[in-house]
């Protein structure tokens, strides 16, 4: 009896750990809820679901102020902007890090390596700092409690003329040359940035 009464047990577990479910269905997420008023169903955009349509972007938000909507609307843009900004500089550095690890031939140890992607990351910040452009807003959203939810993004044109400008400054910056101390680990410095401008 006691036999039969641990093998349903173990067959009852056994059914219930398995899963018939299909990637679809396993994708049911929380619902977007505003995180200034969480008992609100909010557009998917506030909780980083992106539109596919577009590059790059990010979310900015402003408490509710008495300056009113307009002083709330340049603080939320200046948030997502600065968000961003510090994305585009992540992917940017990523994305060289990946080009120069697999293009760059040095003789000197790896520690010319990373001279060269701190001097880029350095050109990065000093690019992206200076001029982040064509970036707009999307949408923007009040919440409930009245906070000001705004989306700036970057399509693919924008997004790539802000690569290419970050990529052309790099190549015109003489430090990251100089860290290369032979003729073939410029040639192949100068063929990695020109493969990011391909991507």
């Amino acid at each position: 009896m006691k036999k039969a009464i641990v093998a349903a047990a173990l067959a009852l577990l056994l059914s219930a750990c398995s899963n018939n479910q299909t990637v679809k269905q396993s994708q049911n997420f929380a619902a977007c809820t505003f995180p200034d008023s969480p008992q609100d169903d909010a557009p998917g955009w506030i909780c980083d679901v992106m539109p596919s349509d577009i590059a790059a972007a990010s979310t900015g938000y402003a408490k509710q102020s008495a300056a009113g909507m307009g002083i709330m609307r340049k603080v939320a843009v200046n948030d997502a902007r600065v968000a961003l900004a510090s994305q585009f500089q992540t992917d940017v550095n990523n994305m060289f890090r990946q080009a120069v690890e697999s293009t760059v031939q040095t003789d000197a140890t790896t520690g010319t390596t990373e001279s060269v992607m701190e001097v880029f990351e350095n050109v990065t910040k000093n690019v992206v700092s200076r001029s982040l452009t064509n970036s707009k807003i999307l949408v923007s959203q009040v919440s409930p409690s009245g906070g000001l939810y705004v989306l700036v993004g970057m399509d693919e044109a924008a997004y790539k003329a802000n690569m290419n400008s970050v990529i052309d400054t790099a190549t015109e910056d003489s430090a990251l040359w100089d860290k290369f101390n032979n003729r073939k680990a410029a040639e192949d410095l100068a063929n990695a940035l020109e493969s990011l401008k391909q991507l």
